[in-house]
C-alpha cells in the first residue's frame, strides 16, 4: 500500500470513529425534566448556579451545605424556579451524614438520577503557612467528600441501570499553582478518582464527568481562607478571580457543566486562557516549572498572621475593594456568597 493510500485509509478510519462517537454521544443525551438532582455545595457559588439551571429545566433539586442561613436563602430563590426543592444540612466529609442525605432524597422522590459534586474549600498562602490539618481538610472536602457521595449514590443508580455524576475538580488538579498546594493536591486526587470511576461504571449505565475549570467569577474568594500576609494574598487572588481575561462567568461555566453531564462526556476543560497554559505545560514541563518558580517569587512571603487564617471578607484592602474586583463582588452578591442585607458594591 502506498503512503498516499495509507493516509487516505487512516483518515477514513478516523472520520468513521469520530462520527460513531458523535452518534453515541447524541444517544446519551437526556432531559433534566423530572430527574432527581443532588448538588453538594449547592447553596452558593457555582453549585447555586447549577441548581438554578437544572431547576429551570424541570428537575427536582436537592442541595446540601453546612450552613442553614445559606440554605434558606438559596431555597427561597430556587422555589421560584422549581416546585420540588429540598435543602439538607450536610458535611460531605462525613460518610454517615452523606448516607442520611442520600437516603432522605430517595425516600422523598423515589430515586437519585444525577449527582453534582461541587462542594469545595480554598486556602491560599505560602507553603510555610500550611499545616498538615490544612492538607487533611482539603482532602476531606475534595477527595473524601465526592467519594462519600458517589458511594452512597451509586447503588441507587446501579439499581436502575442509569445515572450521571459530575465531579468539579480544577485546572489546579491538572497543574499545581503556588500558594494553593493543599487545594491543588486534593484536586489532583479527585481527577484520578473521577476518571477511574468513569472507567468502571460505564458498564452499569453510569457516566462520570470530570470538570476542570480555571478561575470563575462566583464570588467565592470572600469565603475562602487566607494565611500569612492574608490581605496581600486576598488582594492578588480576588483580582485574578475578577478579571475577564483570567476568569470566566460562573453562569456560563455552570451551563457547560450541565450540558456535559447531559451528554455523559468524560472530561470538560472549560474555555479559558488556562487551557493554553495547560497545553504549554504538557509540551514544555521543565520550562513551565521555571515559570511557576518565577511566579512564586512575585507572591507574598511568609509573615503576617502566619499559620493562622482569615476569611476573604476579613482581609479587605484598597486593592480588593477597587474597580479591579468589581465583577467578583457583583458575582458574590448574585451567588449568595454574602448576606445581601449587609453588603453593598
Amino acid at each position: 500500500m502506498t503512503i498516499r493510500k495509507l493516509g487516505m485509509a487512516s483518515a477514513f478510519t478516523l472520520s468513521t470513529l469520530l462520527a460513531l462517537r458523535a452518534l453515541k454521544r447524541q444517544q446519551r443525551w437526556f432531559s433534566y425534566y423530572g430527574k432527581v438532582v443532588l448538588i453538594t455545595g449547592g447553596s452558593r457559588g457555582l453549585g447555586l448556579e447549577i441548581a438554578r439551571i437544572v431547576a429551570s429545566m424541570g428537575a427536582k433539586v436537592a442541595i446540601c451545605a453546612r450552613t442553614d442561613a445559606d440554605l434558606q436563602r438559596a431555597r427561597a430563590e430556587l422555589e421560584e424556579l422549581a416546585r420540588d426543592v429540598m435543602t439538607i444540612r450536610c458535611d460531605v466529609s462525613y460518610q454517615t451524614d452523606v448516607n442520611e442525605m442520600v437516603k432522605s432524597v430517595v425516600q422523598a422522590w423515589g430515586k437519585l438520577d444525577v449527582l453534582f459534586n461541587v462542594a469545595g474549600i480554598i486556602e491560599v498562602g505560602p507553603l510555610e503557612a500550611m499545616t498538615q490539618d490544612d492538607f487533611k481538610r482539603a482532602m476531606d472536602t475534595h477527595f473524601w467528600g465526592p467519594l462519600n457521595t458517589m458511594l452512597a449514590a451509586i447503588p441507587h443508580m446501579r439499581a436502575k441501570g442509569w445515572g450521571r455524576i459530575l465531579n468539579v475538580s480544577s485546572m489546579g488538579g491538572k497543574r499545581a499553582v503556588p500558594h494553593m498546594i493543599p487545594y491543588d493536591a486534593s484536586k489532583f486526587a479527585l481527577v484520578g478518582l473521577s476518571q477511574g470511576m468513569r472507567t468502571e461504571l460505564v458498564k452499569d449505565g453510569i457516566y462520570v464527568t470530570t470538570a476542570c475549570p480555571s478561575l470563575m467569577r462566583t464570588g467565592s474568594p470572600r469565603n475562602a481562607s487566607f494565611k500569612a500576609q492574608h490581605r496581600k494574598e486576598y488582594a492578588w487572588f480576588s483580582v485574578s478571580d475578577s478579571l475577564p481575561l483570567l476568569s470566566m462567568n460562573s453562569k456560563r461555566a455552570a451551563e457547560l457543566m450541565v450540558n456535559a453531564t447531559q451528554y455523559g462526556d468524560a472530561d470538560l476543560l472549560l474555555p479559558s486562557t488556562s487551557r493554553i497554559a495547560l497545553a504549554f505545560s504538557d509540551l514544555f514541563p521543565n520550562l513551565t516549572a521555571d515559570v511557576m518558580y518565577a511566579l512564586n517569587a512575585l507572591l507574598p512571603r511568609m509573615g503576617g498572621i502566619g499559620t493562622s487564617s482569615a476569611f476573604g471578607y476579613e482581609s479587605e484592602s484598597k486593592i480588593s475593594e477597587s474597580m479591579l474586583t468589581r465583577l467578583g463582588r457583583q458575582a458574590a452578591l448574585r451567588n449568595n456568597e454574602v448576606n445581601p442585607d449587609s453588603f453593598s458594591l
